[in-house]
């Protein structure tokens, strides 16, 4: 789409989707440098870049919710329509809690011209802080070539973790002690929190960092995958990883998770007995959850096609009036 450009400060595979989608050149603006000094420096490679190249549409990531407040800031004086890609963060703020947040990110979504999410639940949020929504799901990945490996135990299940302060991992451990189930951990575990890490069953195995080959591998080997979240209305990245895999999965029964994906998963409230409960559920429906998760891929990639060409038509529509003001 020419004379738009998205903007995001760290890698996430539903932006790379969504530009891919619409096909609007997506710039990954990175730094080693922390802090403060992260800010200012990305801060400054973003008004540069705006400046070169005066896109009319303008497609930022939130978060960062600095990227997204500072593209907010300057719209007017370089003179493009902006788009949010708003995650739960930028809508319901959870991790951060602090009132400042909360108030930067409803002016934010009050300046955007449009704030793309990813449920109906968070489109009505958007629409009470003065927004303009648009749902947009992610898109089902295309999980690359990395073969299917022998695991260890005979019910082998994966956790998809970052070890955020939104996912329920110690519950999770603990729901698989003296169970019948070899839990797979994924992410940097030297996160995970000391007096839950000295008590781990002898059944778990953290993974560590895996590159995107190892990672969709273990996902592939798996019987069932596990991707939890405290967040209200959160759709995460790893029940659309399972979709594209037919896995069967276990996720968090907030509103927007349930209403999407139905029968083609087990939920859970999120606590021990519930979660221990669940997986039993997923061992017992194996077959049945297979076939639901493949009618369900082709479910969503069709709603999204369809939902991705309307946007696409409408970012092409305000670039067209863009250059005609």
């Amino acid at each position: 789409m020419r004379r738009a450009l998205a903007l995001t400060w760290f890698q996430h595979r539903r932006i790379r989707e969504l530009c891919a989608g619409l096909d609007i050149e997506l710039l990954v603006l990175t730094t080693k440098r922390g802090g403060l000094l992260r800010y200012l420096v990305l801060g400054a490679r973003t008004l540069l870049q705006l400046a070169r190249r005066r896109p009319r549409v303008v497609l930022v990531q939130n978060p960062s919710l600095i990227l997204a407040a500072l593209a907010a800031a300057v719209r007017g004086v370089l003179g493009y329509r902006l788009v949010v890609d708003a995650h739960n963060e930028a809508v319901v703020p959870f991790i951060n809690r602090q009132r400042w947040v909360a108030r930067l990110s409803q002016w934010v979504i009050r300046r955007a011209d449009l704030t793309i999410v990813s449920n109906r639940q968070l489109a009505e949020r958007v629409l009470r802080q003065g927004g303009e929504p648009y749902t947009l799901p992610d898109r089902i990945p295309v999980p690359p070539a990395a073969p299917a490996r022998t695991l260890s135990g005979t019910f082998n299940v994966v956790l998809i973790a970052t070890f955020a302060p939104d996912e329920p991992i110690a519950e999770v451990l603990e729901a698989v002690r003296g169970v019948e189930v070899e839990l797979y951990v994924t992410g940097d575990h030297r996160k995970l929190d000391g007096a839950v890490a000295a008590t781990v069953p002898a059944n778990v195995r953290f993974t560590g960092f895996l590159d995107e080959l190892d990672y969709w591998s273990l996902l592939r080997s798996a019987d069932a995958i596990v991707d939890l979240t405290l967040m209200d209305d959160c759709l995460v990245c790893g029940s659309y990883e399972a979709l594209a895999l037919g896995k069967p999965m276990l996720l968090s029964n907030n509103s927007a998770t349930m209403e999407l994906f139905g029968d083609s998963a087990v939920f859970t409230n999120n606590t021990v007995a519930d979660i221990r409960g669940a997986l039993e559920r997923l061992r017992l429906e194996q077959v049945r959850l297979q076939a639901a998760a493949a009618g369900k891929r082709r479910e969503l990639a069709d709603l999204w096609t369809g939902s991705a060409r309307a946007l696409s038509d409408r970012v092409a529509g305000a670039a067209r009036m863009e250059a005609v003001d």
